[in-house]
């Protein structure tokens, strides 16, 4: 920088901290209206310097004591998982057509391709998908077993949940036998 603009840069900001000296007052005009200015009110005009209390502010922290998690390298990977979050275990779904929902949360979320596949009784229910909730119809009445399955974007098995084991109710059919 030249030595000119350095000097002006210089002056501004010595303006900028006088700026921030300057007193407050608070008076009251004709109509009782409260006003706040930098400027000192008329002569005779009821008028109070206000004292502004000193900002609350807080020093930058020093890089070392910052928790190490924020410091993670990007090699530090987190093993992902999924999880069955609806239905819980142990599961009735009561009487009716056998229509319920079925959520699982990836951790951490998926990326780059990923997907999961819900199981019913190890046998997939559908496509892989990137979405973790599926609208079951029409399931067989009894015990069934659920599963999800996280699948790398080349489509291996990358983690699965637990299993999860519901009872569906539904009405014996004697046509049907289901």
């Amino acid at each position: 920088m030249t030595r000119p603009l350095l000097l002006l840069l210089l002056m501004l900001m010595l303006s900028f901290a006088a700026q921030a000296n300057q007193p407050i007052y608070k008076s009251t005009d004709a109509q009782g209206n409260v006003v706040f200015t930098d400027k000192p009110p008329a002569e005779g005009t009821q008028r109070e310097e206000v004292k502004l209390q000193r900002l609350n502010t807080q020093p930058a922290p020093d890089v070392a004591t910052i928790p190490a998690a924020r410091n993670a390298t990007p090699e530090a990977t987190v093993e992902p998982t999924v999880t069955i979050t609806l239905p819980a275990d142990q599961t009735v779904i009561p009487m009716g057509q056998g229509d319920f929902i079925v959520e699982a949360k990836a951790t951490p979320p998926l990326v780059n391709g990923e997907q999961l596949l819900l199981q019913i009784d190890g046998m997939p229910a559908g496509s892989p998908q990137a979405a973790g909730r599926w609208a079951l119809t029409n399931v067989l009445r009894g015990g069934h077993t659920l599963s999800v399955l996280r699948l790398n974007a080349a489509g291996a098995e990358a983690a699965q949940s637990s299993p999860v084991n519901i009872q569906v109710m539904r009405p014996f059919n004697i046509q049907n036998r289901n």
